[in-house]
């Protein structure tokens, strides 16, 4: 598959197949990511792969905590500004909207929404996951290379 194929053909996955993943082609994709472009040549990043048992038990320990009702750890910094200007907010809500509506869940429907949220802690059913780290002191454009890193790391996988 080329890159523009790659490109267009991309989609976020919210269920995945429970086939492993190899060891060769997760070290393949990795090792290619390597090469994506950082300010300086720092490569900012960190990551860690979690397959096998110690996914799964990590998997195990977040939907416990989620369905158990257990507080949400205090964010490390915002995802969003707090007044989401125009037309970002309305792209937001839609994607919410549409996202909801797809899993037939009432937008007032509290329960049903946090078994949607425990989802994502469940990674989907990912048989790997992939956590990426960047030093606590490190600025805005190591973030901007870290989110060039994962693109190339979902455009391989992609491919």
């Amino acid at each position: 598959m080329d890159v523009y194929e790659a490109v267009k053909s991309r989609r976020a996955v919210r269920g995945f197949k429970d086939q492993p993943v190899s060891r060769e082609v997760l070290e393949r994709v990795l090792s290619a990511a390597a090469w994506s472009p950082s300010g300086s040549n720092i490569q900012p990043w960190n990551i860690y792969v979690l397959t096998g048992a110690p996914l799964v038990e990590l998997k195990t320990r977040a939907v416990e905590r989620v369905a158990h009702g257990d507080p949400w750890d205090e964010r490390q910094y915002e995802m969003y500004p707090p007044a989401l200007r125009s037309p970002y907010g309305e792209r937001r809500s839609n994607f919410g909207k549409e996202r909801y509506s797809a899993l037939g869940i009432a937008r007032d429907d509290w329960e049903a929404r946090q078994r949607a949220a425990i989802a994502n802690w469940n990674c989907f059913g990912a048989p790997a996951a992939l956590f990426c780290y960047i030093d606590r002191d490190l600025g805005r454009p190591q973030w901007a290379d870290v989110g060039m890193y994962l693109q190339t790391i979902m455009l391989l996988l992609r491919a």
